[in-house]
């Protein structure tokens, strides 16, 4: 493995402006493009991920985005694969590489080069999981994970239904925590650069707010009618991405519009917090303040 740092994983909470940053940086570099966001990997679904134009595109090559249909499923394992094979592509053609954005899971995981656990599966658990997620409700299968792994419950979302009945699955199967089973380096990798973007909080509330009420006007609910009337299911993995889900909510007449925004920017403003959590775990950060 090289020493040399010829990646750069830019960090920060959402909205902060990673996705122009790192497209500037790609520019300056010569560099091409990973995006570790779990959600800009489905097509269709633009305006809630907050998605890099195809103008933008053009300009910098990018990878990792829509490469996947709605009605299929994303993992931290299959990223970190897909993210391995670009990188060594890249390499051959001597192209230094930034990867953009990703939950606190998705970097650490990269950063630390998690190896994950290859415990089998059992259907009858799984499917028991899953109509109980349904019946009992995320909270109360997320507060299960609390009692079995804390460490997993920290970094799973309570709607990220796949990820939660995974957690579920192995601690059922294996009798221990999903997160002992994980085996990492205890230091970051040597090959990587560590930027992390950040500004005051009250700033980030703001740009969460703006981004949200632009996200309405360019037509997020527009969105989320054509992906249901395409035939996606409002309960696949990739409609319970904030945003999305507030608008499903709304469109089945569980909130007003009005509530749906506040929502939604509640929601953000919460990941946003959980995100820098995580991020401030992570060793070497070139810490950036972008107050502009």
């Amino acid at each position: 493995m090289t020493t040399h740092q010829d990646i750069t994983y830019i960090i920060g909470p959402t909205g902060i402006g990673k996705s122009n940053y790192a497209i500037q940086l790609a520019q300056e570099q010569g560099a091409s493009i990973i995006s570790a966001d779990s959600y800009q990997v489905y097509r269709y679904l633009d305006i809630g991920t907050a998605k890099v134009s195809k103008e933008q595109q053009q300009l910098v090559p990018h990878h990792l985005i829509d490469i996947k249909m709605p009605n299929e499923t994303y993992t931290v394992v299959e990223f970190l694969q897909l993210t391995e094979t670009i990188i060594n592509s890249e390499r051959t053609a001597n192209r230094p590489i930034i990867i953009c954005g990703g939950s606190g899971l998705f970097s650490r995981s990269f950063l630390y080069r998690y190896q994950f656990p290859k415990a089998q599966s059992d259907p009858d658990i799984r499917d028991q999981l899953a109509r109980d997620y349904d019946t009992k409700g995320k909270d109360a299968l997320w507060a299960l994970l609390c009692q079995k792994d804390p460490v997993s419950a920290k970094l799973i979302h309570p709607n990220n239904k796949h990820h939660l009945i995974r957690a579920l699955e192995i601690s059922a199967i294996t009798g221990l925590p999903p997160s002992q089973l994980k085996q990492h380096s205890a230091t970051c990798r040597p090959d990587t650069k560590v930027i992390g973007l950040t500004v005051p909080r009250t700033v980030v509330k703001e740009r969460i707010s703006t981004r949200v009420d632009m996200m309405i006007t360019q037509g997020l609910v527009q969105e989320v009618e054509s992906l249901l009337q395409r035939g996606f299911s409002q309960d696949l993995q990739s409609m319970k991405g904030i945003g999305y889900k507030e608008v499903i909510d709304y469109l089945n007449g569980s909130l007003d519009k009005n509530k749906m925004i506040d929502c939604i920017k509640l929601h953000t403003h919460q990941f946003s917090k959980r995100q820098m959590t995580w991020f401030k775990r992570i060793d070497n950060v070139l810490w950036k303040n972008i107050s502009y």
